[in-house]
């Protein structure tokens, strides 16, 4: 029997084989990873997002993701198209900058571009086609009421008295700009609306509040209808006068509900 240091290397021939063996195994493995590479998931795999139909011209952000498109070619997407770019082919999701080839061929197969085609009512005109909406549509920031912002936009209608009092606050916009300033609006709503978004001519002549009619009342964007009958009751029974504190107080009116009324309108103290 071996003694001293020299006896913890030598083996048995049983342990040499097993030593052997688990050499092999582990030369083996490595050899495997280095020929057969661990595949990697392709860009905007459809294995936990299947693919389906869809027309580039009228998806939205939402949908855009579920297909796989990463956020910063999304916007790029929406910004494109508010600038009045349109997709005619299906090749043309090719030219969405940022977008991988790898992705662009897995997708091309799914767009599917709408025909737009006149359509001609039985008077012989032309009727508005729905997705002509998306770019040729406009509202002018400067006169338009609350019926007509509604009416062309899917702002709420809170987000669209915040319009209309701001734009009583300032007597008009004189740009486009100032619309980013609108409490509520936020960037994402104002660069889909900013192609549509006319600036007409402000009205310099403020109304009086002496001669004002219920629906210039209800254009200053501060009043209910029941209180708007009320300051016309008032004013009726004054002889045609109401004054601005008498307003504030009846009211309780807040200090910027309070200036936007002094600057809109002419009115006495």
């Amino acid at each position: 029997m071996q003694s001293g240091w020299k006896s913890y290397f030598i083996f048995s021939k049983k342990e040499q084989r097993g030593i052997m063996v688990l050499g092999i195994i582990l030369l083996s493995t490595m050899l495997l990873g280095i020929l057969l590479p661990r595949k990697k998931t392709a860009i905007g795999s459809n294995q936990s997002m299947p693919l389906f139909y869809f027309d580039p011209n009228t998806i939205d952000s939402i949908t855009a993701i579920r297909l796989g498109i990463p956020s910063r070619q999304v916007t790029t997407l929406i910004r494109y198209r508010n600038k009045g770019g349109r997709f005619y082919d299906k090749e043309d999701i090719a030219k969405l900058y940022g977008l991988k080839k790898e992705l662009v061929a897995q997708l091309i197969p799914y767009v599917t571009i709408k025909n737009f085609k006149k359509n001609i009512d039985r008077n012989g005109l032309v009727k508005q086609d729905v997705n002509k909406n998306l770019n040729e549509w406009s509202i002018d920031i400067n006169i338009a009421d609350e019926k007509q912002w509604a009416a062309k936009t899917k702002l709420t209608p809170a987000i669209i008295q915040n319009i209309i009092r701001y734009r009583n606050y300032l007597g008009g916009f004189t740009n486009l700009n100032q619309m980013k300033k609108v409490y509520g609006l936020g960037d994402a709503n104002y660069y889909l609306l900013k192609s549509h978004l006319k600036l007409g001519k402000l009205n310099n002549t403020k109304p009086n509040a002496s001669t004002m009619s219920f629906e210039s009342w209800k254009a200053l964007g501060l009043f209910q209808d029941r209180e708007i009958v009320k300051i016309l009751r008032i004013r009726k029974e004054n002889g045609g006068r109401i004054g601005w504190k008498e307003l504030v107080i009846l009211f309780d009116l807040t200090a910027d509900q309070a200036e936007i009324l002094q600057n809109t309108i002419q009115i006495s103290e």
